[in-house]
């Protein structure tokens, strides 16, 4: 996509003026200079931004009459994921404000029934977190949005009753929210839904944006993407909304899926299979079955709605005993 810098700096400033991105403060000194405005108040504007300091805030400004705005940003190494990282995020975001209406609904149903958003820019274990009183549920919303064709043959599942859960987060979330959740969505058509449509919707300056921040990295590129998303999303949402199935969300806690880590370690085969550490490069999953191991999220909410918060976060805590190996030598 072509755009001159004039383009690129009022569309950056458009559509992420709050963001603390290295594109967006040097956008900002860019336009001060284009306004007239002096070399000093130029890069005055810059340094507000808190990408960079003074010294180097001028030196930008003073390269910009000869170089111009685009020259400045840093150049995104195109591999892997970061090749395309925004649609990466959509199907996520999309998936929470989807999330977001149930708990709405619920809220109407159940009287001191409340939740609280946890999301924001450090990528926490929590997206929200229920509540009721002094008791909280604190929940992860997951996509399935790729299947794993080789289920099967790797885990011992239908591909199409198989979702993975990161062994590693799913650990840590047990250790710092014990009765953490996740609500997960299976929708294996949304990733070319948006390919399709999602061009579609976007403005001139949101395309200039969505472009460059796929081209170009820096300090805090990774909030300049998720306020990208989060914004677009809700901005769009009634459409979009209009575009993707309303697929029903399976509930798990990470209890239950560190549970069958332990127990079935043919379903997390970075342990269970012989080579995998040198045959694969793949992060390491329980891979769960929809079937067999998660709760849908209609009967969750209606225990929530008939006996509260704290009946599911007793149930996602049960116990029992059981005799176990624990050999001495």
């Amino acid at each position: 996509m072509n755009y001159s810098d004039d383009q690129a700096a009022n569309a950056v400033l458009t559509v992420l003026g709050n963001s603390r991105w290295d594109a967006v403060g040097i956008a900002s000194g860019f336009v001060s200079l284009r306004n007239g405005l002096p070399n000093e108040e130029a890069a005055r504007a810059i340094f507000s931004r808190g990408s960079q300091t003074l010294r180097k805030s001028r030196e930008i400004v003073g390269r910009m009459p000869a170089t111009g705005y685009l020259s400045q940003l840093t150049t995104r190494e195109l591999r892997g994921a970061a090749a395309d990282p925004v649609p990466k995020l959509f199907p996520g975001r999309i998936t929470e404000e989807r999330f977001l209406e149930l708990l709405d609904d619920l809220k109407g149903r159940r009287k001191g029934f409340d939740y609280r958003d946890s999301r924001g820019s450090e990528h926490g274990l929590d997206d929200f977190t229920l509540t009721e009183g002094t008791y909280e549920l604190p929940v992860n919303v997951k996509v399935a949005s790729t299947r794993f064709e080789r289920a099967a043959q790797l885990v011992g599942l239908d591909p199409n009753d198989c979702v993975p859960i990161p062994a590693y987060k799913a650990n840590a979330a047990v250790e710092r929210f014990p009765s953490l959740v996740y609500a997960i969505s299976v929708d294996y058509d949304i990733l070319n839904i948006l390919k399709s449509e999602l061009p579609k919707l976007l403005t001139i300056e949101e395309t200039i944006v969505w472009d460059m921040i796929a081209k170009y990295a820096g300090y805090q590129t990774r909030e300049a993407e998720d306020l990208f998303v989060f914004e677009v999303v809700r901005k769009h949402w009634e459409r979009l909304k209009s575009l993707i199935k309303p697929n029903p969300f399976h509930i798990i806690s990470a209890r239950k899926a560190i549970r069958v880590l332990q127990t079935k370690p043919e379903r997390t085969p970075g342990i269970g299979m012989r080579g995998w550490g040198t045959g694969a490069s793949a992060e390491v999953n329980v891979h769960v079955s929809l079937i067999n191991d998660t709760t849908p999220w209609g009967t969750v909410s209606e225990r929530i709605e008939r006996k509260g918060v704290n009946d599911v976060i007793g149930a996602v805590n049960r116990k029992r005993v059981e005799e176990v190996f624990d050999p001495e030598i």
